[in-house]
């Protein structure tokens, strides 16, 4: 009996021992990468990371290869069954749908990257690293210094950066990179230009090579030139976008739509809390590690060619281009005259339904001009034609008599000024002010846009204007 239990004892052992060993052996297989691109289509992913840093023979420090479970698991977590069960059902998930590839995003926890064998955080936290862009430079030594500590200290509201929050797998040729687009959308998204987060120093080194080359007789006598230089213009706080034009381009606002992408069905409550910054990076960015780009606009940050970038953007040198114009068809603007829109506003009558001719203006540029047979193609009324003609006549006389008002209350203002208190001679400017501003916009907006607005706008002039010298009577007795 006892030679018996000894025996099953001994199989039990063997068969315990056997257990596990195949368990370990699992465990050490599964944890492999060659386990992982059998399991998986990952053939991509497998590509790029035999050219990463992180395989042997490419980085200095790695002795061996650093195996996907070393990064897409945290420390710890290689015996957890909690992890094992969910690689499982990665799994059960790939034969049961027959999926080609793997459809999840990958997580990398920042205690894998941070472990003492790889990048402990006292090694490389303070430490200054020259980022390498792909743009060319014109400036010597530009590569931009970079420290993880500065990045760390100032966030985004609502957001806990991660490692895999710039270092991410961007595109199909490279396991891991840092995306210069990134690096723009944090520093040129809602900053002024060559401000803050957004000056030129942040990563540019400031040139002291001179910019041309100096004549003979600059360098002589008491008038030697001193070189102009990059650190000069800065020192003279000349505008980087003298030279550089259009070096931000793209719109700055979230993706129109983009929580459509992941919420099938977005409640209006749920759209409502859109808007606050805080809670979206929060929800997305810090607990279920999105992506900026999931949601932003990517930024364009690049030298443009020379003098194009300002010739093909109005706005570049003109903010508001046709501002006035625009008022005018809208009927709005004048102080205390209420709206009055032409009907060509309600039919949403653009620019181009009467400026239909190539012609001239003043300085002999091109531009497109207004011809009065559009009124009659639209309306089909042949008087119209003269009409329109009788409106711009109408204007041009208003506008004319209100001038002459003008000159009268300048110059009774000007005869006025330490005769009269100076309240009064302030009052009266004012007026003035409000009454000129009334025909600048007039001018500009060109009256017959909208003749019964323009009128309106001139009658309101003529009132200002009148009321000076009632004001100044007043003030004589």
């Amino acid at each position: 009996m006892r030679k018996r239990l000894t025996i099953i004892g001994a199989v039990f052992g063997i068969m315990v021992v056997s257990v596990v060993a195949v368990i370990f052996a699992a465990e050490r297989y599964t944890s492999s990468s060659t386990f992982c691109t059998q399991c998986h289509i990952m053939k991509t992913a497998v590509e790029t990371w035999k050219k990463d840093k992180h395989k042997t023979g490419s980085h200095s420090k790695i002795e061996k290869d650093v195996d996907c479970i070393e990064c897409h698991y945290a420390p710890g977590d290689k015996m957890n069954p909690k992890v094992k069960f969910r690689g499982l059902g990665q799994l059960f998930s790939y034969i049961a749908t027959g999926d080609k590839e793997v459809r999840k995003r990958a997580v990398v926890n920042d205690s894998s990257c941070m472990t003492a064998k790889c990048h402990p955080k006292e090694n490389f936290f303070e430490k200054k690293i020259e980022y390498k862009t792909k743009y060319k430079t014109d400036y010597k030594g530009a590569l931009v210094p970079f420290t993880h500590k500065t990045h760390d200290e100032k966030t985004i509201e609502g957001q806990k950066l991660r490692c895999s929050s710039c270092h991410i797998h961007q595109s199909a040729g490279r396991h891991f990179e840092v995306p210069k687009e990134l690096c723009f959308l944090c520093h040129f998204r809602s900053a002024k230009d060559n401000e803050g987060r957004a000056k030129c120093a942040v990563c540019h080194v400031i040139s002291k090579e001179a910019l041309r080359a100096e004549k003979k007789e600059e360098n002589t006598g008491e008038n030697k030139a001193i070189p102009m230089t990059h650190q000069s213009l800065e020192k003279a706080k000349v505008a980087c976008s003298s030279c550089h034009i259009e070096l931000v381009m793209g719109k700055v606002e979230v993706k129109d739509d983009s929580c459509i992408e992941c919420h099938h069905n977005p409640t209006p409550e749920l759209m409502k809390t859109a808007k606050d910054k805080k809670k979206m990076h929060e929800e997305h960015v810090t607990k279920q590690t999105a992506r900026c780009f999931s949601c932003h606009q990517p930024l364009e940050h690049k030298k443009s060619p020379y003098l194009d970038a300002a010739i093909r953007n109005c706005a570049t040198c003109h903010p508001e281009p046709h501002r006035d114009q625009k008022l005018l068809i809208a009927g709005e603007g004048g102080n205390g005259t209420g709206k009055y829109p032409i009907a060509h506003d309600a039919m949403k009558t653009n620019c181009l339904g009467c400026h239909t001719k190539d012609g001239l203006d003043g300085k002999g540029r091109k531009v497109r001009v207004a011809e009065m047979k559009s009124c009659v193609e639209c309306h089909a009324d042949k008087e119209l034609e003269k009409q329109a003609k009788k409106w711009k006549r109408d204007v041009s006389e208003e506008l004319k008599a209100a001038r002459e008002v003008e000159k009268e209350a300048i110059s009774a203002i000007e005869e006025a000024k330490g005769k009269l208190p100076d309240s009064v001679v302030k009052k009266a400017l004012s007026l003035l002010k409000d009454g000129q501003e009334m025909k600048a916009s007039l001018i500009a907006g060109g009256g017959v846009h909208n003749k019964k607005y323009a009128m309106l706008l001139i009658e309101t002039g003529l009132q200002k204007f009148e009321s000076i010298k009632l004001e100044l009577n007043a003030g004589n007795k």
